[in-house]
């Protein structure tokens, strides 16, 4: 690797390593602390000058980008030198189609959750529902399995480089892989399942797409519970959002702003790139920590829930907030929608001063330790 480029030291590398999510592993693990590497972060951007930095991980060096017109580089969407690094790049669909049946069985679904108390682990129940059912049709409604098998390979991605780690990781995608193509090959009307059986794409394209649809719908259970704990601790958006799906939609995103499920973007060059007069080849990780720059000190909003950032241009500034690929909008749709179904016949109240609207939030949330209780609404819906 060449020398040009500053290089972290091994307990700056190591504390790093701690705090982003390794390439490849899409999720977060639970309580982790994503904004624990902030301060390190400012050391690095001040001591060189906002370069990029070359950082030692279990499979190589990686190039850590930290300055606003590096990130937008990387993830431009023009520039086709650097590519996501879990997945390649999936094949087109027209999934605007699928929209308004992905709405009905999210609103289905959060039907389930207008009464008694909801954790992490209800909610999430119920999402999974809305994932499966959307990406492989009301068959896979009731396939906990096939989520299990996700979850299982998510954290063996994280441990690959060990041998043990890499036999289970083989063992788990192959039983993974037989039970998607057996809700691939049923293909029913109205899901995601069925658009790809439309499409002449090879079987092992479908596979790699749906997998990919279900591993990010799944993780938006996360965003669903941290925005209805925190609409439960915040009365006055909670009565926003309820009267105004432009407005819940923003709260979501706040959410996701608060407490991002990726806490940094990863993208792998496809070709020799020139960084700063320093030449790195093909097939360098390049890694953009999203969740620092999303609550950085700057920001006057950064520790609020401040949902009207999203409908006032502010956030419309920021490279960060950037709309994202027609995924990410009817992903957040369908989510807007089951959130708007709970809070139609009921209203949530926190449980516990986790959230509280009178300090800064927390930089390090667990889900599971949230939770509301549901109570049914007895006078009109528009009113808090």
């Amino acid at each position: 690797m060449p020398r040009g480029l500053p290089r972290a030291t091994l307990l700056e590398s190591l504390r790093l390593s701690a705090a982003l999510v390794p390439p490849g592993a899409p999720h977060v693990t639970p309580g982790r602390d994503l904004l624990r590497s902030r301060t390190l972060l400012a050391t690095l951007e001040s001591r060189y000058g906002g370069r990029p930095v070359l950082v030692g991980g279990p499979r190589g060096p990686a190039l850590l980008v930290m300055s606003k017109r590096d990130a937008l580089r990387v993830l431009s969407e023009q520039d086709s030198a650097y590519a996501p690094a879990v997945e390649k790049r999936p094949f087109a669909l027209p999934t605007d189609v699928l929209r308004p049946g992905f709405i009905a069985i999210a609103k289905e679904e959060a039907a389930e959750l207008t009464s008694g108390v909801v954790d992490h682990a209800r909610l999430n129940a119920r999402w999974q529902r809305v994932a499966r059912r959307c990406v492989y049709g009301d068959g896979a409604a009731g396939d906990e399995e096939l989520t299990r098998l996700l979850e299982g390979l998510t954290r063996a991605g994280r441990r690959r480089a060990r041998r043990r780690s890499r036999r289970r990781q083989d063992l788990l995608s192959g039983r993974y892989d037989s039970r998607i193509i057996d809700h691939l090959r049923r293909a029913e009307p109205g899901s995601l399942a069925g658009l790809i059986a439309e499409t002449p794409e090879p079987e092992s394209r479908g596979l790699m797409q749906a997998a990919f649809w279900l591993m990010g719908l799944g993780a938006t259970a996360t965003g669903l519970t941290q925005t209805l704990a925190l609409l439960a601790a915040h009365p006055a958006h909670r009565k926003a959002a309820r009267a105004d799906g432009d407005y819940l939609r923003a709260c979501l995103r706040e959410g996701l702003r608060l407490w991002p499920p990726v806490p940094a973007l990863s993208r792998v060059s496809t070709t020799e790139t020139d960084w700063y007069g320093t030449t790195l080849p093909a097939g360098t990780t390049v890694l953009v920590p999203i969740a620092a720059h999303q609550r950085s000190p700057r920001l006057p909003y950064a520790n609020t829930f401040c949902p009207e950032i999203w409908l006032d241009g502010t956030a419309a500034e920021e490279w960060w907030a950037r709309p994202g690929c027609g995924g990410v909008h009817l992903t957040l749709a369908v989510g807007t929608a089951f959130l708007a179904s709970i809070l139609r016949t009921a209203r949530p109240k926190p449980v516990g001063r986790l959230l509280s609207p009178h300090r800064p939030l927390p930089h390090t949330l667990d889900p599971w330790r949230l939770r509301v209780t549901m109570r049914p609404l007895r006078r009109n819906p528009a009113q808090g």
